[in-house]
């Protein structure tokens, strides 16, 4: 078996390898197996990983690529959130029992894999029903965040397990969704890339719903430049992508951003520091402001305080179709619905009419500017024992997805790049936000901003 074919190798490069001949998609596998067994992070990560089913499916890419051409995602490792269907896994959305077989059915994010022959390593563990941005999930244990090898702290949430398979590398790309910050959030504090796309950019066809109003699917990558990489096949998929595909991804990019105080008030002092540390570099090449506050952002997260609109869409969903899981839901995720029997209609709709006019007025601002930067999470991930108790349990949880939450609520695309280590030796990101369907622009300041300050072997050391 050839050895160290993934550790950080790019996407492009294993790719290259592979059409090249220099290995194979088994090699590939197996290398992802071994990485597998070899630490409890990496197996925590998974719900379910099946050794057969990896070399079942590396065996029928290296016999593809004996009569096809090298599709650009083949036999890269991608592991997948367990909201998503996968044809030969069950999905379970992070509960003590299989979903109905309907919730194993591919959307249009997976059978772009398959037309790809990508290699799919497994499901990663989610919060239930990816109600939660801290990570926990007591059904079937919380990933070992592998940033800390003395403390068992969280890996961020809910797409749990998707930040630990790339840094384990049992995945080069990971899956997951994000309707409240749940791919930037575990990007973030496992010290990678999170994208997250604009609603109904990427279809949530084959995938669990937590809240129609704001799922998306989104990616987790070791660097920016294996998510541009990504981003182009996956886009493919998109109803925008014949009008923008002719848009360049610029690694020059100059750009005006806006730094808003609100972002940083709950802010641990080392995250404080080292983001502005940061910001001091990326100002030597493009402008910066300082505002106090941007309203559409202070009322966006005060209705995200009483429920927005997830909590009453995802208890019209445990309450119809899902109620036979009513009575085991995690304690933690019943908790946030617990009042939404009172919930009328009215106010719903109200809060609905709000938004809409939040998210256009936000759309306007950008014309003074083009992006927002922030820290993405605000503190430093908690360990699974401090949040034993509930009260330090609601209280992480809404730090943890306090700077990401209010990107859903108005409708903006948004990323997450690693930056510095804050005082627990933990993975920092700085969030950047830009308008609705203007990836490429996101990741062309994403891209110049990691030239500048470098990738996460660079700066992460």
């Amino acid at each position: 078996m050839k050895k160290n074919i993934l550790d950080k190798k790019s996407i492009v490069e294993i790719n290259k390898d592979l059409c090249d001949g220099n290995i194979s998609a088994i090699d590939i596998a197996e290398e992802v197996i071994n990485n597998f067994q070899s630490s409890n992070s990496s197996q925590n990560a998974f719900v379910q990983f099946d050794d057969k089913k990896i070399i079942e499916s590396a065996i029928n890419i290296d016999k593809k690529l004996k009569t096809i051409k090298c599709p650009p995602l083949c036999g890269i490792p991608i592991s997948a959130k367990d909201l998503f269907g996968v044809n030969h896994y069950k999905t379970r959305a992070g509960t003590p029992k299989e979903l109905p077989k309907k919730w194993e059915s591919q959307g249009p994010i997976i059978n772009i894999l398959d037309q790809n022959h990508a290699l799919i390593t497994g499901k990663t563990h989610t919060v239930e029903f990816a109600f939660g941005g801290v990570g926990i999930n007591p059904h079937w244990g919380t990933p070992i965040n592998p940033w800390d090898s003395k403390n068992h702290r969280v890996p961020g949430g809910s797409s749990a397990g998707a930040g630990v398979s790339l840094c384990t590398n049992t995945a080069s790309i990971a899956l997951g969704t994000d309707t409240a910050g749940s791919v930037r959030i575990p990007a973030s504090v496992t010290g990678n890339v999170g994208l997250k796309t604009t609603k109904n950019r990427w279809s949530t066809n084959g995938i669990v719903p937590l809240s129609k109003s704001f799922d998306t699917p989104g990616i987790l990558t070791n660097t920016v430049k294996d998510a541009i990489y990504a981003f182009a096949e996956l886009d493919k998929t998109s109803l925008y992508y014949s009008a923008e595909k002719n848009q360049k991804i610029q690694n020059d990019f100059k750009f005006t951003a806006i730094i808003c105080d609100w972002f940083f008030e709950k802010c641990e002092a080392s995250i404080y520091e080292e983001i502005h540390q940061v910001l001091k570099k990326i100002e030597t090449k493009n402008k910066i402001k300082n505002v106090q506050s941007i309203k559409e952002i202070d009322e966006s997260y005060n209705l995200f305080t009483k429920g927005g609109l997830a909590a009453a869409e995802f208890a019209s969903f445990i309450n119809g179709e899902m109620i036979e899981m009513k009575d085991t839901l995690d304690p933690n995720v019943s908790f946030r619905i617990k009042d939404m029997h009172t919930f009328s209609a009215i106010e719903y709709l109200q809060r609905k009419d709000l938004l809409e006019d939040m998210e256009k007025s936000i759309q306007d601002k950008f014309k003074d500017f083009d992006v927002i930067i922030s820290p993405t999470v605000p503190i430093s991930p908690p360990t699974v024992k401090e949040l034993e108790d509930q009260k330090k349990y609601s209280e992480a949880n809404g730090l943890m997805l306090r700077n990401t939450a209010p990107i859903n609520l108005l409708g903006l695309s948004a990323i997450t790049i690693p930056v510095a280590l804050d005082h627990n030796k933990m993975p920092i990101g700085l969030q950047l936000v830009t308008p609705a369907h203007s990836e490429r622009k996101l990741l062309s300041i994403a891209s110049q901003i990691e030239i500048l300050i470098g990738n996460k072997y660079e700066n992460l050391l």
